[in-house]
This record gives structure tokens, C-alpha cells and sequence, in this order.
């Protein structure tokens, strides 16, 4: 945190550790109490850098004034909370602006709303131990809105100087249930949405197998153009399978003049069917006869013939 003099003030995060009663205490209970309070502390800031945050000292207490993350004071309240041996411990939280002025950290003084509303939260803390104003818990909601669920509403009070805070106590309880519950709803929420993708997941299983595209492998010899549902699809070979969706299908395998090939098939889903046909070789062309010439009688031979005809006379 920047220690440099600043014109205006700049909003911060408080976190007060006010030992009530302290003033009316003999001089060695106060200091077992304050040696307690600085063990307390140094639990409270394990985890909030140094470089983060500024420790002031008070009469009954001490403060711790810190910029950036409002979660970083929430978490040393709650190890402030912990760690505490003193029953009359009060923590304060407040996010208000301070102004801090000094040359370097050992000689930083901050003053300001932030400081003074953390000190009386820290007053006027009983039965819960951390007290946190309305304006800590807006800038704690800024950032982690779960975080600020647990800081439940507990009433308003009045400071020395007449203004009323309201009051927010740090109470997991309630957080914890509503974050059950949401765990609860949102397990719910899967699981349908699991139960509803799992159907899905079945319905579309059996309609993709129940639309799995049947095989249709092609034996034609020596050749045919294959048609399917009167659609052509190529000549057989060099066709040798069909994909075809399942149910009825009309096949016919065409071959020039030949007579064609025509089935009616009921493929089912996946099915793998095999078709052969050979289409028989055409008839060889009939041989025409040729005419003979009527064979010419010799001479001798008309004789004879002469002859055989007036021999009777």
C-alpha cells in the first residue's frame, strides 16, 4: 500500500481487532492481552502481503488497513477469529476511504471514515466475534459475490457520531445451505440431462440402425446396365456394389436386345444381398441356301432320252 501524501483520501479495506474492556484492566492483564491480540494478528496476516496492507496500533487494538481485494481483510477476520484466546476480542470490518500520509511504511499514518466505522464495528461486536458495515460487503460482492453470502444481515447500530450502519455477520451456515441446495438442484439438472441425452443418445442409435443402408453386390456376366427403381446407376461391370437404403427396391439389368433381368428385392437394415445373372451369348445368324442351277443333259444324253421317248413305236 502506497504511503505517499495524497490530496484526497482513497477507499480501503479495514479490519479492526478491538480488545473491549481493555481500558478498565489492570496494567498486566492488558499486556497478556496484547501480547495474545499480536499472536492473533500475526495468524490473521499469513496470507495478505506485506507490500498489500499497513498495521496501525490503537490503545485497545489494532488495525489493519489494505487496497485491492476486500476478500483478502474477509480472510484475516476469519483467522482472527480462529486463532483469538480473548474471549473479549471484537473484529471489525469496513470498506471506506482513509488517507495515508508519511514518507514510508514505518511512518504511515492513515486516517479517515474507513478507519473510524471499522473501530466502532469492532466496539460493538458480542455474541458474533466479526462485524462487517454494509459498504464492506457491497465491495466484497463486487468481486465474490459467494463470499458475501455468508455475511448474513444482524440489525443496524449507531456510532459515537449518530449514524447508523447496518450490520452483517460472518455466518457460513446459511451460504453452506444455499450452496447445497444449488449443488443439489444443479446434480438434479445433470442427471436429466444426462437421463435426456441417454435417450437421445438410444433414439438415435436404433434410427441410425434402423436406416443402416443395405449392400447390394453385383455378379452380371458378361455385362449389364443396372437400374434401380427405373433410376440407372452404371454399367455392371465395372459396377460391382450398390448401396441401397432398407425396403422394397425394383432391380432390372438391361443387355442390348436380350431379354433383361427384373427382381423385386426387401432389403432390411445392413443387409448384404448378392445378385448374379448371366445373360446367354445371342444365336449365331441362320446360313441362307443357295439356289442350285438345273444341270444341262449332254448331247448323248438328250439322245438317249429321245430315244426311250418313240421306242415303243
Amino acid at each position: 500500500m502506497t504511503t505517499e501524501s495524497a490530496p484526497l483520501p482513497i477507499p480501503a479495506s479495514v479490519l479492526f481487532l478491538r480488545m473491549r474492556g481493555w481500558g478498565d484492566e489492570l496494567p498486566s492483564a492488558q499486556s497478556r492481552r496484547r501480547t495474545q491480540l499480536a499472536a492473533t494478528l500475526r495468524a490473521a496476516l499469513a496470507a495478505w502481503a506485506e507490500d498489500r496492507r499497513v498495521v496501525l496500533e490503537a490503545p485497545d487494538g489494532l488495525a489493519v488497513v489494505g487496497e485491492g481485494d476486500p476478500a483478502l481483510a474477509l480472510r484475516a477476520a476469519r483467522l482472527a477469529a480462529q486463532h483469538t484466546k480473548d474471549p473479549g476480542l471484537g473484529i471489525g470490518l469496513h470498506h471506506g476511504p482513509v488517507l495515508a500520509t508519511g514518507e514510508s511504511l514505518g511512518e504511515a499514518r492513515v486516517q479517515g471514515d474507513g478507519v473510524e466505522t471499522a473501530a466502532a464495528l469492532a466496539g460493538f461486536a458480542g455474541e458474533h466475534p466479526v462485524l462487517a458495515s454494509q459498504s464492506f460487503r457491497e465491495a466484497l460482492a463486487q468481486r465474490w459475490p459467494q463470499e458475501a453470502e455468508m455475511l448474513r444481515a444482524a440489525g443496524d447500530f449507531v456510532d459515537e457520531r449518530l449514524r447508523s450502519h447496518a450490520l452483517f455477520v460472518f455466518d457460513p451456515l446459511p451460504a453452506r445451505r444455499r450452496a447445497v441446495r444449488r449443488t443439489i438442484v444443479g446434480s438434479l439438472g445433470v442427471a436429466l440431462l444426462l437421463t435426456a441425452g441417454l435417450a437421445g443418445r438410444q433414439a438415435r442409435e436404433y434410427y441410425e440402425e434402423q436406416h443402416r443402408p443395405a449392400l447390394l453386390v453385383l455378379d452380371i456376366k458378361p455385362a449389364g446396365e443396372v437400374f434401380v427403381d427405373g433410376e440407372a446407376r452404371g454399367n455392371a461391370p465395372p459396377l460391382v456394389r450398390i448401396s441401397l437404403p432398407p425396403g422394397p427396391h425394383v432391380i432390372e439389368v438391361r443387355n442390348g436386345k436380350l431379354p433383361p433381368m427384373k427382381t423385386e428385392v426387401q432389403l432390411k437394415p445392413g443387409e448384404l444381398m448378392e445378385l448374379k445373372h448371366v445373360f446367354p451369348p445371342p444365336a449365331p445368324p441362320a446360313r441362307k441356301a443357295r439356289p442350285v442351277a438345273p444341270r444341262q443333259n449332254t448331247p448323248g444324253e438328250k439322245l438317249d432320252k429321245w430315244i426311250d421317248k418313240y421306242k415303243w413305236w
